[in-house]
């Protein structure tokens, strides 16, 4: 039978994608693996492979569409096969199980909403969560209105006289009551906006829409301070030797084979190496456990025109300088040129970001939900160091700063990653071992 095309799901927090245009045409005939479409989430745009071999047919979403994740937009007709027309699609859902998006039934479920009572805005009435943060507001909203405002009788004559919304005022009297004195407070608040909404406005620039990208980072950034108990830990270190192993295999590296091995090459090698001596840190909280994974995949903070973006070097710790160094090359391209693939964003497990080439001495990252550490590396600079016999001596230095989930990882154990990093990076010898 014919193998479904669907939506797939590039991201965790990702809910539906928007079709950008099709690569091949109805009735053409395509591989498997084979790109077939684009599709942009609110990071990137991706291109979808064929699951199958065949004739691509029965598309069902033009360019400009948004559809859920995993649901068809087309099908693969396998050699041999003769079309007749497309599945019927799974009848909706009755009003009392509403389809919905896992985060609309997460909020749904921790705020005790009932799912049915929502009406949803998303492809073929899906409940998203908006939907959800929506009527939740006018759920407040309207039962600010229907419920009494408790206040004394002095202070519902002067707010009157003032001009103040009662609904509006905190009471500070026995169980939240609205004394004079609350109002005169709001009133003087009241006050102060107006002075200053009466001042001359400054110019705008420009509005910039907090749409895409942006507003994906935005959410992400804001769920991982407020979920995650961050804290981090700092160390200098001397990389005198780190830089000489990068210039003499960078040199030799691109004659051979065409690949400039940088200086975040061996920080990923470095991490990976150090990572497999510490676990702890390479894991992710999921419910009520500590899940430590097998696999070391780092990511790679790159920047972009949009925003930001994370491309991942699966099994940096079974891999060498060399094919660490073009992997990161390749995927650091495509993601300038808005062509990542989704295996180049998923799978990581432990994230680095670098603003040594802007500068930056020093700086703090947020962690990249749901990975329990990320590391932040500044420059690499020439600074006066006090070696052994009190002498100073002139080394290149870099500050590395560890940000960490205090409820995966302590403050020791990151303490303990850090040196072993740091040993990694004044001897990167042992890397070879």
């Amino acid at each position: 039978m014919p193998v479904p095309v669907i939506m797939p799901k590039f991201e965790m927090a990702q809910e539906s994608g928007k079709i950008l245009r099709w690569l091949k045409r109805e009735g053409e005939t395509v591989a498997k693996g084979e790109a077939i479409l684009e599709v942009e989430t609110d990071k990137v745009a991706m291109e979808v492979e064929a699951p199958a071999s065949g004739t691509l047919i029965g598309i069902r979403a033009s360019p400009g569409e948004v559809v859920p994740i995993g649901e068809p937009i087309a099908y693969i007709l396998l050699p041999g096969e003769v079309w007749s027309e497309a599945p019927a699609p799974s009848p909706l859902p009755s009003p009392a199980a509403p389809r919905a998006t896992p985060l609309a039934e997460r909020l749904a479920q921790a705020h005790g909403l009932d799912l049915s009572a929502v009406p949803g805005t998303g492809p073929g009435g899906r409940v998203t969560k908006a939907d959800v943060e929506a009527y939740l507001a006018r759920q407040e909203v309207g039962e600010a209105y229907e419920g009494k405002v408790k206040a004394v009788p002095a202070a519902r004559r002067l707010a009157r006289e003032l001009s103040v919304d009662l609904r509006k005022v905190e009471g500070t009297g026995p169980g939240g009551r609205i004394q004079s004195a609350d109002v005169l407070r709001a009133a003087a608040g009241m006050q102060r906006i107006a002075e200053v909404e009466a001042l001359p406005r400054m110019a705008v620039r420009r509005r910039v829409p907090l749409t895409g990208m942006r507003r994906a980072i935005a959410e992400r950034m804001t769920r991982s301070v407020r979920e995650a108990p961050q804290f981090t830990v700092s160390i200098d270190v001397v990389m005198d030797r780190a830089l000489g192993v990068v210039e003499d295999l960078s040199a030799w590296a691109e004659r051979a084979v065409g690949v400039r091995v940088t200086l975040t090459a061996l920080l990923i090698r470095a991490c990976a190496w150090a990572l497999r001596r510490h676990p702890a840190l390479n894991a992710t909280l999921e419910g009520e456990e500590i899940l430590e994974w097998e696999d070391v995949n780092i990511g790679v903070a790159v920047a972009v025109p949009e925003g930001l973006v994370v491309p991942v070097v699966p099994a940096a710790d079974r891999k060498g300088l060399t094919e660490i160094a073009r992997e990161l090359e390749e995927k650091a391209a495509r993601a300038r040129e808005g062509r990542l693939r989704p295996e180049d964003l998923q799978g990581g497990t432990f994230t680095i970001s670098n603003l040594g080439m802007y500068g930056v001495d020093r700086f703090t990252a947020i962690l990249n939900p749901p990975q329990a550490a990320i590391l932040a590396v500044g420059r690499v600079a020439r600074r006066p160091v006090v070696g052994e016999g009190d002498r100073v001596e002139v080394r290149s230095m870099a500050t590395l700063t560890l940000t960490a989930d205090h409820r995966i990882v302590d403050g020791a154990q990151a303490a303990r990653f850090l040196e072993d990093l740091r040993i990694a990076l004044e001897r990167p010898g042992i890397l070879l071992g």
